[in-house]
């Protein structure tokens, strides 16, 4: 890869600035240029395979981290579901798709999913080395809201086995309270009673469980296999 001195000080710009996914304004204003000039110098690098397109208008450099490149994308969001999971050594299972939570909408981009979430349940997430990500409380209390982005129940429940020893169980509770949802609640409820968690930690998810059944995994069909504590179907 040959670059002229103006294509290598725009490369060198953008790496030493940490703008390994930017536009073409990010160009024009780095590098105190107009935009026609900005966007010979883009497409010059992309010739010469130095960056790559994102989406309309949006590149990275190449050999950034995908990681990096998915939060970066599209903001708000942070890495959670089944990647974090994998990311915290909870799952071995490594999913080809990158799952992300967002509050606003946005189609897939490459391999990065962004699962549309609300603003009151978008929190828990920390900074490591540039990358967004769950905490890993964070990360169980999302794959229990939507199991689908975990690889189902029986997947979060061997990462819950998993994580046990590694988490803070009393910010977990908080967290499945916190996001207001009852089958988040009795989901966490059943499956830290089958690993033997202390009744007395149980309480306040108990005293939040409400009024009719519902399903352990909404993926899978109806049993009637019904725990009266938690009043879940027991469907897997």
């Amino acid at each position: 890869m040959q670059l002229s001195k103006a294509e290598f000080k725009a490369f060198e710009t953008l790496r030493k600035s940490k703008l390994e996914v930017f536009r073409i304004r990010d160009i024009s204003l780095l590098l105190d240029t107009n935009k026609a000039s900005a966007y010979n110098i883009v497409k010059a690098l992309k010739n010469k395979k130095a960056i790559e397109i994102l989406k309309n208008g949006v590149f990275a450099l190449k050999g950034t981290d995908e990681f990096l490149i998915a939060t970066s994308l599209n903001w708000p969001s942070y890495i959670s579901f089944w990647t974090a999971l994998n990311y915290y050594g909870f799952s071995d299972n490594m999913p080809k798709i990158i799952f992300l939570a967002s509050t606003r909408y946005h189609k897939q981009v490459k391999s990065f999913k962004y699962v549309t979430i609300s603003k009151q349940r978008f929190f828990g997430y920390l900074n490591i080395n540039g990358i967004i990500i769950a905490e890993k409380e964070k990360a169980i209390i999302d794959s229990l809201m939507l199991p689908k982005y975990s690889g189902g129940i029986s997947e979060i429940k061997k990462c819950l086995q998993v994580a046990l020893k590694k988490i803070d169980i009393s910010k977990l509770i908080t967290y499945a309270l916190k996001i207001s949802s009852k089958s988040v609640i009795r989901r966490l409820g059943f499956l830290l009673e089958g690993f033997e968690i202390k009744e007395n930690k149980l309480k306040l998810l108990l005293k939040n469980i409400g009024n009719g059944y519902e399903l352990l995994d909404p993926a899978l069909k109806k049993k009637n296999n019904l725990n009266k504590k938690w009043l879940l179907d027991i469907n897997v």
